[in-house]
């Protein structure tokens, strides 16, 4: 029997037992029709070979799960896609675009220097070599972390915008609740975790009360206080696919057809345009050029999520620019620079869909990242099951 001609009863046992979802086995329906498209399943379970992580895409316009992969070589029966909240690294750098833009503390023109990190007192930022200074595309494009860091530190000590530190916090909270970030995003299966997005009180209790914009710089770069779940990444580039809103994620296919709940986010219009510029300009000459093709446009982000070990690979984004039809992130731990794996995962993934198959050529990288193993770092990984 072919794969796509598998009936939904044996599809969804498969789903369940490569997402680590043994013990949720006798929760979910065993006969209701799944909303994965079978070959791109097929596709990341095959790339996901010998690696520890994720991959998930969802349809932009319906909130559809498309394809949810999780694989672990500890054996722990965690579903990563959903149940596991990492540091997203640099692809939270879109997140933190859209909300300074929004609140007018940051122009598309604005620069910031970089030479080769951020320094400030005894605290200095790492940041790979790329020409400098940079304005806001191509700070995104080339993924500078002395950019949004600084850009961030600044929103927070803004006292002409913001009487206190907590108005700051709390009102970039606000934006990033609204994305779908720190929360559960409310998918039909058990055990989706919330993520991590800090607010005043969270800072107040974590930091006795001793933070300011310096102290929690390392979150304008995706690092620090903040993590987020793949499901939640994913759903971010469906966020920005759509210009402003996103619907709630769903894998089991509705009676009658129909989508997910709408929410909208309350980050301004305009600020996507500069932010998907940015998303394209990273595929077409910055970070993951190395994935850019004629046939359509892909919007991305790369991450490389600092970790005990090895630093986990990340890849968000979406395609085509125009007409959006699919979101994905991709999340592999312990697997080095997002532009040297999860990239081009993702790149096959969205071939496969918009295309229907992969070309020879990525057939032959499909193979080779099949093959490619990624050691894990022996540390304990960060779970949170808050609602289960």
């Amino acid at each position: 029997m072919s794969f796509r001609m598998i009936n939904y009863r044996l599809l969804t046992a498969m789903l369940l037992l490569c997402c680590g979802l043994r013990a949720a086995a006798q929760v979910l329906p065993a006969d209701g029709p799944l909303t994965v498209d079978s070959a791109l399943q097929a596709l990341g379970e095959r790339i996901m070979s010998n690696k520890q992580g994720s991959i998930v895409a969802i349809e932009p316009s319906t909130g559809k799960i498309l394809a949810m992969v999780s694989r672990d070589k500890v054996n722990d029966g965690v579903n990563r896609a959903i149940s596991t909240a990492y540091a997203p690294g640099s692809t939270f750098k879109t997140a933190q675009a859209l909300t300074m833009l929004s609140e007018g503390v940051l122009v598309p023109e604005k620069t910031y220097p970089c030479h080769k990190g951020f320094y400030f007192d005894k605290i200095r930022i790492g940041c790979h070599p790329h020409p400098a200074p940079l304005a806001l595309v191509q700070a995104i494009s080339q993924s500078c972390n002395s950019y949004f860091c600084k850009a961030f530190q600044e929103m927070i000590d803004n006292r002409g915008k913001y009487p206190t530190k907590f108005r700051a916090i709390n009102r970039w909270h606000d934006y990033m609740s609204s994305m779908g970030l720190g929360k559960p995003l409310g998918i039909d299966l058990p055990g989706e975790a919330s993520g991590t997005i800090p607010d005043s009180a969270f800072l107040q209790q974590t930091h006795r009360g001793r933070w300011n914009g310096t102290t929690i710089m390392w979150i304008g770069m995706g690092q620090g206080e903040v993590a987020t779940t793949p499901l939640q990444l994913c759903n971010l580039a469906a966020v920005i696919a759509n210009r402003g809103f996103f619907l709630t994620p769903y894998i089991h296919r509705k009676p009658t057809g129909g989508q997910g709940e709408k929410h909208m986010s309350i980050v301004c219009r305009d600020a996507f345009d500069t932010v998907i510029a940015g998303m394209r300009a990273a595929v077409v000459d910055g970070t993951c050029a190395g994935i850019n093709t004629s046939a359509y446009e892909i919007c991305g982000k790369t991450g490389t999520a600092e970790n005990v070990g090895e630093d986990h690979s990340v890849f968000m984004g979406f395609a085509p620019k125009e007409r959006p039809r699919i979101a994905i992130s991709i999340y592999v731990e312990n697997g080095g620079f997002g532009a040297d794996l999860a990239a081009p995962m993702a790149a096959l993934m969205i071939e496969q869909y918009l295309t229907g198959r992969l070309s020879e050529h990525s057939d032959r990288l499909a193979k080779h990242w099949e093959k490619k193993r990624v050691k894990i770092t022996p540390v304990e990984i960060p779970i949170s099951l808050d609602d289960l």
